[in-house]
């Protein structure tokens, strides 16, 4: 049978089509291995025409990047590692933040174009992640592998600190340690946050740029147990500089969950007023920076995450990294309140339940979740939607919609997620295949007893090219 998967990224998205080997399915792995390449396309962002190719294109696209990434944070020309003469796929650099994509059509003689993509280092990074999600993914062509070599010391360009010199030998390198290095990545489209939850209280309100006196809080009940400045837990600036993002990371993942609706009001007060007396919110920000943060019970963060590039890129803008505590640099098995924190534009601090943040408004009935239901019902959705454009699709600016799906891929209900999707929604097919979910966040028209699947559906301009993945992102 065929089967598509896709690995995406803001600025990326890598599509496997292959055929599925059933025979060898595993009781213990619920999705059948995808064994014989179809197609691979890969569509960057702002590109109208993908690219895309069979098993020759796929490889040679696998070693590029990967070697000429392993380059660029080594401080080597990337062309230094490349071995192969005359390569289907090339990447060299324009500039410190342009690199350049060169792909070549297959065969030989003078039949053969080449079609060169600039990208920017954001950009580079993404295809970088789709790429190793698509290594480190079994199921999907597990004879796809990379032999990168471990660079000798007299390869390795000796002013470069040892941070850059951090070479991976099996899948490439991850895009969140590469941007880690090279914090001059350039800003992606703005991500609208939700409403505040948590607006600031007449009695709480501190004054911009101002930490709260020792010993008292705006509020009696939202105070938190130990004072940012005075906690035994917070650390110094030496710390702060340079925690364990990978721990801090994990503990969001392996630490129990507060769930407690009082509990997770109070905590979310207490890190608010932490972040609101350690932040000057007359700092500058070009876009919003979202985080996704976890407060323990005492009030100590001891996980963070950033969500959206601009985040990873300005965190040193944040009081974030002096108000980590240094026990977030070791598992804990303290149980975990989270929360979306996002600085906006305006200078101001939301912070909101993270599961409330991340749960569709048009949710309310059992979701579908399994990657393989989720790989089933992906072209049925595509399907549809490119079946329902109306006249000659034509789009002006990014449209982001919030998409409730049956098994079957039919429609059930949608929600704009920006403003531009709002103002045109009647220009969509969503218009035609379903229902706008209701400002209570329920469809009277919608049955809750059949099981659903979330999608996000971004349609891009100016062809309106559409970008359809988990709302959740593909489950591990």
């Amino acid at each position: 049978m065929t089967i598509q998967r896709q690995y995406s990224l803001p600025n990326c998205t890598l599509t496997i089509e292959g055929l599925g080997d059933v025979i060898s399915l595993s009781p213990t792995e619920p999705r059948p291995p995808v064994s014989v390449l179809i197609n691979a396309e890969c569509r960057l962002a702002g590109q109208e025409q993908p690219l895309s190719g069979g098993r020759e294109f796929l490889d040679s696209l696998v070693k590029a990047v990967s070697q000429y990434v392993q380059g660029l944070l080594s401080g080597l020309h990337g062309n230094r590692l490349v071995h192969e003469e005359n390569p289907l796929v090339q990447l060299h650099a324009i500039n410190s933040t342009t690199h350049r994509l060169s792909v070549r059509s297959p065969g030989s003689g003078d039949s053969q174009t080449s079609r060169d993509i600039d990208l920017n280092t954001v950009q580079l990074f993404d295809l970088m992640e789709a790429i190793d999600q698509l290594l480190a993914d079994t199921q999907t062509l597990p004879d796809l592998t990379l032999n990168l070599r471990p660079l000798s010391r007299r390869e390795i360009a000796k002013a470069e600190p040892i941070a850059k010199r951090v070479v991976p030998a099996a899948i490439g390198v991850s895009s969140l340690a590469a941007a880690a290095v090279l914090l001059s990545l350039l800003p992606v489209p703005k991500v609208n946050p939700p409403k505040d939850l948590y607006p600031v209280r007449s009695t709480a309100t501190a004054t911009p740029g101002t930490s709260p006196s020792p010993g008292t809080s705006p509020t009696t009940e939202a105070s938190p147990t130990t004072s940012p400045t005075t906690s035994p837990a917070s650390p110094s600036p030496t710390t702060a500089a340079s925690p364990n993002v990978k721990q801090l990371e994990a503990n969001l993942t392996t630490a129990p969950e507060i769930t407690d609706s009082e509990e997770l009001d109070k905590l979310g007060q207490q890190l608010r007023q932490q972040i609101e007396g350690s932040w000057k919110s007359g700092t500058a920000l070009s876009q919003d920076l979202i985080y996704r943060v976890g407060v323990s019970q005492n009030g100590d963060i001891l996980g963070y995450k950033p969500v959206n590039s601009a985040a990873l890129q300005n965190v040193q803008k944040t009081p974030l990294l002096s108000l980590l505590s240094r026990q977030g640099d070791r598992p804990t098995t303290d149980p975990l309140a989270q929360f979306k924190v996002s600085f906006t534009k305006a200078g101001r601090v939301e912070v909101t339940p993270w599961r409330q943040a991340t749960t569709s408004p048009v949710s309310g009935v059992t979701e579908i979740t399994s990657a393989a239901e989720l790989e089933e019902i992906l072209p049925k959705l595509q399907a549809q939607i490119n079946d329902n454009w109306p006249g000659t699709p034509t789009v002006n600016d990014e449209l982001i919609f919030k998409v409730r799906v049956h098994a079957d891929g039919t429609v059930v209900d949608y929600s704009p997620e920006n403003d531009a999707a709002a103002r045109a929604v009647e220009d969509t097919p969503f218009a035609k295949l379903g229902k706008p979910i209701a400002d209570n966040g329920t469809n009277p028209e919608t049955s809750p007893t059949e099981p659903v699947a979330l999608f996000k559906v971004v349609f891009k301009p100016p062809s309106g090219a559409t970008e359809i993945s988990p709302w959740r992102g593909w489950p591990n």
